[in-house]
């Protein structure tokens, strides 16, 4: 109850400051609606069919560069205010920062999700087959984004305060989400053809994010201290090589 309560409050306040900005949501959302857009000039003169095997692809490379978009801003503010370590000096579980931030990325996921998944759905009528089963969509939808996110929320940890972190999250990101991206296209592609398998796919798309989230929760401790100190080995290396370069003390008289 600890851990949950400390998750929730500082959750609640990452979305209070958000909500009272809308810096990243408004970012993120602009950038979906022009994804979208590019999307619907692209294929639109597509066949139904055709439009069928593309918008699983649309979906998740929508949900990708915006979650990259999002994870390069999620530490900004402790980066901004340099307030990482004393983030860490806190009373609280490192646990709970993981989760916290991995509530906050969420929901801007999910949040861009409810703008790009009706605006495919007007502009592509295969798409309009997410209708038929809402329930099925928002666990897919869900469950895409939770992999997505536990995964982002590690590296973004990581290069809290690197130079270039936009690059390095990018280059990281997309080969580790990989796993994720191609349970979701596969379960996405059920969706839009009515197999009776979907709901088995959606199942271990749950399994794999519980891994995914465990193995996130496991590793962040140790990612958000060497972030919060990047200096540290750098400054030991330094007074090794002062101790060795001292000249030895004079013999006493």
């Amino acid at each position: 109850m600890r851990l949950l309560r400390q998750t929730w409050l500082l959750a609640r306040n990452d979305l209070r400051q958000e909500a009272r900005q809308l810096e990243l949501v408004l970012t993120a959302g602009f950038f979906t609606l022009v994804v979208v857009v590019m999307f619907a000039l692209a294929f639109f003169g597509l066949a139904a069919d055709v439009q069928r095997k593309a918008i699983p692809g649309m979906v998740w490379l929508c949900v990708a560069f915006v979650g990259a978009l999002t994870l390069t801003r999620v530490f900004d503010r402790e980066r901004e205010a340099a307030t990482l370590a004393a983030l860490l000096a806190a009373p609280v579980d490192r646990l709970a920062i993981y989760l916290a931030k991995l509530v906050v990325t969420l929901a801007i996921l999910l949040l861009c999700s409810a703008i790009m998944v009706p605006g495919l759905g007007l502009l592509f009528p295969a798409a309009q087959v997410f209708a038929a089963d809402p329930l099925a969509l928002i666990v897919l939808m869900v469950l895409g984004c939770l992999g997505y996110a536990a995964i982002g929320t590690l590296f973004a940890a990581g290069l809290a305060t690197s130079s270039g972190k936009n690059v390095l999250l990018s280059v990281i990101l997309y080969p580790l989400t990989t796993p994720v991206l191609l349970f979701a296209l596969v379960a996405t592609q059920r969706l839009l053809d009515g197999h009776p398998e979907l709901w088995n796919t959606l199942a271990q798309m749950a399994a794999l994010d519980v891994v995914l989230v465990a193995v996130g929760a496991a590793l962040f401790e140790a990612v958000l201290i060497g972030a919060a100190n990047p200096g540290a080995p750098a400054q030991a290396r330094a007074a090794r090589a002062a101790r060795f370069a001292a000249p030895p003390p004079a013999p006493p008289p």
